[in-house]
């Protein structure tokens, strides 16, 4: 009894479609004894020569030309069965891996939407990634972590191999990683209470000039910090970058020598500044949800869910005003 084995059929029908052993073997990846012995195999198992063979040529025999469309067909199905079993197998995965830096805990957009995902969800569970964003986007990009939660900005990429300085930096990630922001904070002046500044409600630009400004270190990502430096650099103000230069680190440093500062506006401030706008400043933040090149399907709910949950709220917001 004939029992039909896809590894035969495979380099059968590779060399009917090449017409040679040779060429069958490098489509298949194989070498070429290998697809010879495999064919020598299915032919004993069916008895019967499937090709002829000449020093120029290997042209299929009767019996080869009635079994090729039938070895076809099977083929083709064994890959829709392949695809279908994949596909069960993934519909079967109930957790993913979520990228959430620890300085992201108490952001209560994060808290409200995980609870409202675990209530709606509760088959589906997701463990914490708390690395620090610059070391989670590499991972989102290659497949090694299904989504984030980003407190940054989107930015242009130059591709897989760009500087890794130039992208992989701590409140700036690829733009070509799929996102659904859930609040854009604007950025602002940090002031020392006892300044003039402070009695302001907008700071002119001209206020500025000969002030000195804590800056965040350009670890943050060039498409955030350049854009700030060269605005205040516009003021006439003067650059002081910290030696810790992270945002609640910039502040404090603000606090500690009563000076001005740049604040991202996601933290509760040092007990010794105030935040004021600035005339002519526009920068901000995100805090998005950030989906992985290989998301697996429970991630993927996630994110569905993370964008039907921000659509209602924006609605909500609408029906409000």
């Amino acid at each position: 009894m004939f029992h039909p084995e896809l590894r035969l059929l495979r380099s059968f029908a590779a060399i009917a479609a090449e017409g040679s052993v040779t060429r069958a073997a490098e489509r298949l990846n194989l070498t070429q004894p290998t697809v010879s012995g495999q064919l020598k195999e299915l032919e004993q198992a069916i008895g019967q020569p499937l090709f002829h063979r000449t020093t120029r040529s290997i042209t299929l025999t009767a019996c080869g030309t009635r079994l090729l469309p039938l070895v076809d067909t099977l083929l083709a199905q064994s890959e829709v069965l392949r695809h279908e079993v994949e596909a069960m197998q993934v519909a079967g995965r109930t957790q993913f891996r979520l990228g959430a830096a620890m300085y992201t805990m108490d952001i209560p957009e994060r808290i409200a939407l995980l609870d409202a995902f675990s209530a709606d969800y509760p088959q589906i569970d997701f463990s914490f990634d708390n690395r620090l964003q610059s070391a989670q986007i590499p991972d989102l990009l290659h497949d090694r972590l299904d989504v984030s939660v980003l407190l940054g900005i989107s930015a242009p990429w130059q591709g897989p191999d760009a500087s890794a300085t130039t992208i992989y930096n701590e409140t700036q990630y690829p733009e070509v990683l799929e996102r659904v922001v859930l609040r854009r904070q604007p950025m602002a002046l940090l002031v020392p209470r006892a300044s003039p500044l402070a009695a302001l409600d907008i700071v002119p630009r001209v206020a500025l000039h000969g002030e000195r400004i804590a800056m965040l270190n350009h670890e943050h990502g060039s498409a955030v910090t350049d854009p700030i430096e060269a605005f205040f650099a516009g003021c006439g103000a003067d650059a002081v970058i910290p030696a810790e230069g992270n945002a609640l680190a910039v502040e404090r440093y603000a606090d500690r020598h009563a000076m001005c500062a740049v604040g991202i506006g996601w933290f509760p401030l040092p007990p010794g500044l105030v935040s004021r706008p600035v005339e002519g400043m526009d920068f901000f933040l995100d805090f998005a949800v950030v989906l992985g090149t290989g998301a697996n399907r429970a991630a993927r709910q996630f994110f569905a869910f993370a964008q039907r949950w921000q659509a209602a709220r924006a609605a909500g917001a609408a029906c409000a005003a």
